[in-house]
């Protein structure tokens, strides 16, 4: 093990360290921090112009967006459609933050792609001119003495060359005494997590995607016009006929629109999240003092997670709820139950004493667009296999914008086949 360790290490040069983006740490630390390579499972894209062909994407969101921008950088022309405008406050990627993390269980594909997605955001934000990812870690708060997605975690992270330590209470609280972790087993920590700014990173996405030469509308897609066994244009509602070569679907709840008959299994559900006003001067419930983190107690409390005082706007909480919406996603009031709120209150005054207490600064709704399995799709229509349907983010998608992204242009172009897991007939049957 040593031995391997030792080979990890030595195969981390200066430029990968700059590249994930570790600042402050030295060459020898980063041995066990970064991984050794990402590249293997997600090749560079072919960057020529493939047969001036073109192709429309229809959402700006973390899947659109991203699409766009390699399918552009690959050579194609492509036209970037939104209705509302990239990380809108109606799309499922807006909102102030998002988690990043690697740790996903035994669900290798996608801890790969959060590797992926990790690289690929720290070579972009220079270009973008504006910081998106933040790793400050992730803390995962353990009443359990063991954990199965831990256990089959762990294996990915060694192979990786990444940490994922396991922490007593008491080193915890000496790391971070804002948090109390007399009632934890233990503590998991993994210090390449952290969170992306959400509407920012769709903004930066597309205002790239621009500059370097896409063409981007803010305008609503009426209809797909499929003839002949293909797609041959969109109708938008301004009365504007949009023709290309291929055509991708990201354009999450509204998949269930266009789609009714194809997607009748996606369910979407309102999601709430709220933002607590931290205590005058404490400044270490902020991002650069506290990690990202999730609860996992024994009485239930299992979705909980949150992200400290990011850009000063407030200590934020979120969990997972099973509100179905999907008839209705579009036209109602978006408010939180008050039964939410105290439940919020409940788990922050449990987790971190000092936030007991602390007034509400805002709250906000979002949503889920989820699949039965939470597995996403990446498929070609059955009746048009140049239009490409992408979506099902199923509350995790954001994260892997960036690389999923890049495996659709990747799709689209012929390099990829369709995975099993992201294909439209499990949801057809």
């Amino acid at each position: 093990m040593k031995k391997n360790h030792e080979k990890i290490r030595k195969g981390i040069n200066r430029r990968q360290a700059i590249k994930y983006s570790i600042k402050g740490a030295t060459i020898g630390t980063m041995g066990s921090l970064l991984p050794h390579s990402t590249k293997a499972d997600f090749p560079n894209l072919i960057r020529k112009r493939s047969k001036d062909s073109k192709v429309a994407v229809v959402g700006a969101g973390a899947f659109g967006g991203w699409t766009a921008l390699h399918l552009l950088r690959m050579g194609y022309d492509v036209t970037l459609i939104d209705q509302f405008g990239p990380g809108n406050s109606q799309a499922s990627s807006g909102g102030e933050t998002r988690l990043i993390r690697p740790f996903y269980g035994d669900q290798e594909v996608y801890f790969n792609m959060v590797l992926r997605s990790l690289e690929l955001w720290t070579e972009n934000e220079e270009k973008m001119n504006e910081k998106i990812l933040y790793q400050n870690g992730l803390v995962i708060f353990n009443q359990a003495a063991s954990n199965p997605r831990v256990e089959d975690a762990l294996p990915m992270y060694k192979k990786a060359g990444l940490r994922f330590e396991k922490i007593s209470p008491d080193e915890a609280a000496k790391r971070w005494p804002q948090i109390k972790t007399s009632d934890l087993d233990h503590v998991m920590y993994d210090p390449v997590a952290g969170f992306l700014k959400a509407r920012e990173g769709c903004k930066a996405v597309r205002d790239l995607f621009v500059k370097e030469g896409g063409n981007f509308i803010q305008d609503q897609v009426a209809k797909e016009n499929i003839a002949g066994g293909k797609a041959n244009s969109l109708s938008l509602t301004s009365g504007t006929t949009i023709e290309a070569d291929s055509f991708v679907f990201a354009c999450g709840p509204w998949l269930t629109r266009l789609f009714p008959e194809m997607l009748n299994k996606l369910n979407v559900t309102r999601q709430a999240c709220f933002f607590f006003a931290s205590p005058p001067g404490q400044s270490d419930l902020m991002e650069n003092k506290l990690p990202t983190w999730f609860n996992r107690d024994l009485d239930g409390v299992f979705g909980a997670y949150g992200v400290p005082g990011s850009d000063y706007r407030g200590f934020k909480i979120a969990f997972e709820l099973e509100d179905i919406i999907t008839d209705k996603f579009d036209t109602y009031h978006r408010y939180v139950k008050p039964e939410e709120q105290e439940h919020a209150k409940k788990i922050l005054a449990l987790r971190f004493p000092k936030m007991a207490g602390r007034p509400l600064l805002d709250q906000r709704v979002c949503q889920y667009t989820e699949t039965p399995d939470r597995n996403f799709i990446l498929d070609k229509h059955p009746l048009a296999p140049n239009l490409w349907i992408m979506g099902g983010g199923s509350g995790h998608g954001y994260k892997h914008g960036a690389s999923f992204g890049e495996m659709a242009a990747q799709s689209v172009s012929g390099e990829r086949e369709v995975m099993d897991m992201f294909a439209l007939n499990r949801l057809l049957t």
